[in-house]
């Protein structure tokens, strides 16, 4: 009785070892995918960037380091179709791929596959079966936390961006062009020239200064000033009318800050425009919504940035 009992537990242990072999295969595929709302230009450019992964990485960030239940990942630039991440624990160093395919022009399918070769050792085979199915289980986390960051537009362009469909618009306009940057003194004495030529005729401004000002080279800046009105006026000498015509599309964010944060608003605002594979076909205008003749403190200067686009 004895015996049978021992071949029948033994026949059990090799059944069990069998098994893991058997199920078990020499390398284990990891695999986790996603669907996100954003363009894949976008993510790419955010995954590139170590600052900004580390805003959503859902584990411990340290020296450039990327942590999470205990296992270290490392992203490598790559290119825009695929991103090299490598996985480190205690026992296991795996190399995997991140793709990214675009789906449409507003989203992108996230990929992640990886690879984890087993041992002949059935101990440490099986053992390798249970680390592959943590790191695949860490890798759907990670991905549905990006999910959740990127999936706001805000968090890739850093600005809140807002398409804005607008009506007809009737404007007055001074063009010109000065060496070095324009002083607010002197634009604001344009403003107050644009001002009294149109309450001259009769009209009345109906919003805020309005302003575009390009290098044209390293001292010359070529600069339009203008002033929305509530009727039409015919040009007059220097004093253009210009028109925002119906139905225009803008790209609009608002900025708290000084000529830098415009500037960098504005470069977040060409991205958008790259990404979502949008064309512009007239300049980008600025919107004073603050008076910076009353107010000193640019950190405290409120501007609006229109961008047209079809």
């Amino acid at each position: 009785m004895m015996k049978k009992w021992l071949f029948v537990l033994l026949a059990g242990m090799l059944f069990s070892v069998l098994a893991v072999y058997i199920v078990i295969p020499n390398t284990i595929s990891l695999r986790a995918s996603l669907l996100i709302k954003a363009t894949r230009p976008g993510i790419h450019r955010m995954l590139s960037d170590k600052n900004s992964v580390a805003r959503w990485w859902p584990g411990k960030v340290s020296n450039g380091g990327f942590y999470f239940n205990g296992r270290t990942y490392q992203i490598t630039s790559g290119n825009i179709t695929v991103l090299p991440i490598a996985v480190n624990t205690k026992k296991y160093e795996l190399n995997t791929s991140l793709f990214l395919i675009s789906f449409t022009t507003d989203s992108t399918k996230m990929g992640w596959v990886g690879s984890l070769t087993t041992s002949y050792n059935p101990f440490d085979r099986f053992r390798s079966y249970l680390e592959a199915k943590k790191i695949q289980k860490d890798m759907k986390i990670i991905l549905q936390t990006m999910d959740t960051f990127y999936s706001k537009p805000e968090n890739i362009y850093g600005i809140r961006i807002k398409n804005h469909l607008i009506t007809d618009s009737i404007l007055i306009a001074f063009a010109g062009s000065c060496k070095g940057y324009p002083t607010t003194s002197f634009l604001y004495g344009l403003f107050a020239k644009l001002k009294t030529h149109a309450l001259a005729r009769g009209a009345i401004v109906q919003g805020f200064p309005m302003m575009n000002i390009r290098a044209a080279d390293s001292i010359n800046y070529d600069y339009m000033v203008a002033l929305p009105i509530d009727k039409k006026l015919p040009s007059s000498g220097d004093i253009l009318e210009k028109r925002l015509p119906g139905r225009c599309n803008l790209l609009v964010t608002e900025v708290e800050g000084g000529p830098e944060t415009n500037k960098r608003a504005f470069q977040q605002m060409e991205y958008y425009l790259e990404d979502y594979k949008l064309k512009s076909p007239a300049l980008p205008f600025y919107s004073l919504i603050t008076d910076r003749l009353q107010e000193q403190d640019t950190s405290k200067w409120i501007t609006k940035i229109y961008l047209p686009v079809f």
